[in-house]
């Protein structure tokens, strides 16, 4: 499969110590099976850049050959599991930031508008904003984009070394 990342600069090897926390998936570095949408975040790379200029950087990844000590996570839709983990990976409260163990992370994207929908769940649930039946709602608040946008997050160097540099 291929996958793209959208950047202010070419890419020749992954540095995941470029990589931030508080993302949906947490540190790592995200691909998209969708040119255009890579497009849109090479632009928008630009912009929060102020340098550069938009590079689509292409990738092959072969899920079904990676090795088996490779920790894969793959969320199919918007479950309270997902939003679950969005919103652990998201707290900007937790110093340090929330860890996982998985090596390669894959599901829909939540994107940086679901900051302030998650802040006000949480403040709508108050204590009770990790039941089951409150993270069912939270998953349905955190449709957009919804499955239309799938990303994949390589988090560890062992997950880098799955990816082939088209």
């Amino acid at each position: 499969m291929r996958l793209y990342h959208g950047s202010f600069c070419k890419i020749s090897e992954i540095d995941l110590t470029h990589s931030r926390n508080y993302k949906d998936f947490g540190a790592g570095f995200y691909l998209t099976p969708d040119f255009g949408r890579a497009v849109k975040m090479a632009m928008r790379s630009v912009e929060l850049n102020n340098n550069g200029s938009p590079e689509v950087n292409s990738f092959i990844f072969n899920k079904t050959s990676c090795p088996e000590d490779i920790a894969i996570k793959e969320f199919k839709t918007n479950t309270w599991e997902w939003a679950r983990f969005i919103m652990q990976n998201r707290d900007k409260s937790l110093i340090p930031p929330y860890k996982h163990d998985y090596d390669i992370i894959i599901g829909p994207v939540a994107d940086s508008i679901v900051d302030p929908v998650i802040e006000s769940y949480k403040s709508e649930f108050g204590n009770n904003y990790l039941e089951l039946k409150n993270l069912q709602i939270l998953a349905q608040r955190l449709k957009y984009p919804g499955t239309k946008y799938t990303q994949y997050c390589f988090c560890t160097p062992k997950a880098i070394e799955q990816l082939i540099k088209d």
